[in-house]
Order: structure tokens, then sequence, then C-alpha cells
């Protein structure tokens, strides 16, 4: 007899939008670009050429915002940032507009 497992996944009370863009991660081992994958007012997904250093303070920065994060996992396909203090609505959406004069 088969059963289904039950949702152990936390419930996400955010909104995430989902995007593709490039920011920059700045960590204890160096600055990396890296792709956005989806962003809330809580945190982001990015994903980057080289792994991201887990467990680590980082800085995030798109456009004009930088925010001070912390990694709380990263693995092959990308790294979890959970930012410090919650963005506001606007500061999302600024994030997800293209940059003036670039193709991001």
């Amino acid at each position: 007899m088969a059963t289904v497992a039950n949702n152990i996944e936390r419930a996400r009370n955010q909104e995430r939008k989902r995007v593709l863009m490039r920011g920059t991660i700045f960590a204890p081992s160096g600055a990396a670009v890296v792709w956005i994958r989806d962003i809330s007012t809580e945190g982001a997904w990015v994903a980057a050429q080289d792994r991201l250093p887990g467990n680590c303070d980082v800085i995030f920065k798109r456009g004009p915002l930088f925010v001070a994060a912390h990694i709380t996992r990263s693995d092959e396909t990308g790294a979890g940032v959970k930012f410090y203090r919650a963005l506001t609505d606007e500061q999302v959406a600024s994030a997800a507009l293209p940059l003036p004069n670039r193709d991001d």
C-alpha cells in the first residue's frame, strides 16, 4: 500500500518574485557575479558559476540595493540568501527592474 509523505518544507509567508537577472554577492572569499532566480522581502535564491560559501555573512547587491545577508544553504544548484532586514515591496520591485544602460 502506498502512502503520501507529509510536506515537510516550511511554508513561505512572503511572495517570491521569479526573476532572472544579475547581481553581486560580496562574501569573505571575494565578490561573485550571481544570477538571481527569485527574490522576496526576506531573501533570494541565487546561482553562481562557482559554488558560493555556505553559512556565512555576505552583502547582496543589485543595482542601487545593498543588503546585509546570510547564506543559509549552498549547493551545486545555487544558494539561499536570507536578508538581515526585511525589504519593502518597493525595494523588491526596484531590484527587479532592468538596470539603466545595461542588458540585464
